[in-house]
Formats: C-alpha cells, structure tokens, sequence
C-alpha cells in the first residue's frame, strides 16, 4: 500500500509539473497584458483623467494629433525615452497554430502626468 501510494504521488507530482510547463506562456502573456504595477493602460488613464467627452479612443487620437503616438497608437521613441510609455509585446498563438503578436502601449505616472498637462495646455 505505501508503494502504491508513493507511486500515485510520484503520478500525480508529474502531471501538475507538465501542466505548469503547459501554463508558463499563458501566464507570461497575461502578466505581459496586464503590465507591471507601475503602468496603466490608456483606458486606466481616460478613467484617472475624468475629462468629459475623453475616453480612451478619443484620447488615443489627441496624442496621434498631437504626434505623440503614431498611426498604430505607439508612443514615439522621444516619449519612451522621457519614460511617459512603454510598449508590451506579447506573442499568442491563433487555434490554427498562427502565432501572432499583440503591442499595447502602458503609460507610466510620469506620463500621466505628461498626458494631463498636454490635454490642459493643449500642448
């Protein structure tokens, strides 16, 4: 019986290893995704902002007018360089085996701050 019963844990250890082997990307994607506690996303910012009639997509189009962000919402390299943003890639892969990569720009408080004198000054 103490074999057996060494040898079902023996198991059961090996299969929760395979799993968290399985686990690791997803879990690096969505630590990736969520960011790290120092930066928020551009709808977190809209929200801290409370300006009305600016959400996230209008705020995205006031920095792309404003030739903060470009075409695709990513901060130019000056801003990151300023440490106003940062961009997160994540790769995930499609149900057919197509990996694919996602880019989300974060913002960091002094960006945010960065952000809130643009929309007042409007510069």
């Amino acid at each position: 019986a103490y074999e057996e019963e060494l040898e079902r844990l023996r198991m059961k250890t090996h299969e929760q290893e395979i799993q968290l082997i399985e686990q690791a990307p997803k879990v690096e994607f969505f630590n990736d995704v969520a960011g790290s506690a120092d930066t928020i996303d551009m709808k977190e910012v809209a929200k801290i902002l409370n300006i009305k009639g600016i959400g996230r997509n209008k705020l995205f189009e006031i920095l792309r007018e404003k030739k903060i962000l470009d075409g695709n919402n990513q901060p130019y390299q000056e801003y990151v360089d300023r440490g106003y943003f940062r961009i997160i890639e994540s790769r995930f892969t499609l149900p057919t085996g197509e990996i694919k990569i996602s880019i989300k720009t974060v913002v960091f408080q002094k960006g945010l701050d960065y952000i809130r004198k643009v929309l007042k000054n409007g510069k």
